[in-house]
């Protein structure tokens, strides 16, 4: 009897550590999301790395290169050089051809 409720304690310890680690706060699969919200982060991180380094090279062209500037005024600011010419196209209406069956025929005959 004894060897009976010492070995059934022992399998509910068993049972509730392999539990405990796996479903437990620090367990298996809360290993497993922390693991996998890591990954994401250092994705980001990468990306956002990338942009910044795009943003330093856009920096660094901007304060060396003077055609540039321009360039980006032209851009933004819709700003000219003296002498240019601004020329506004604007497309014209569509005009819709009418079928040849929509237009009306006189038949003979008829009043």
């Amino acid at each position: 009897m004894r060897k009976r409720v010492v070995r059934a304690g022992l399998t509910l310890v068993l049972v509730t550590a392999v539990v405990d680690g796996v479903f437990g706060a620090r367990g298996l699969l809360e290993n497993m999301a922390v693991r996998r919200q890591h990954a994401q982060l250092e994705a980001r991180i990468a990306e956002l790395r990338a942009g910044n380094d795009a943003l330093i090279q856009e920096i660094k062209r901007l304060r060396e290169d003077p055609s540039a500037i321009e360039e980006l005024a032209r851009q933004e600011l819709e700003l000219m050089k003296d002498g240019e010419l601004l020329v506004i196209l604007r497309d014209a209406p569509e005009s819709k051809p009418t079928p040849p069956d929509a237009t009306p025929r006189a038949t003979a005959g008829t009043r």
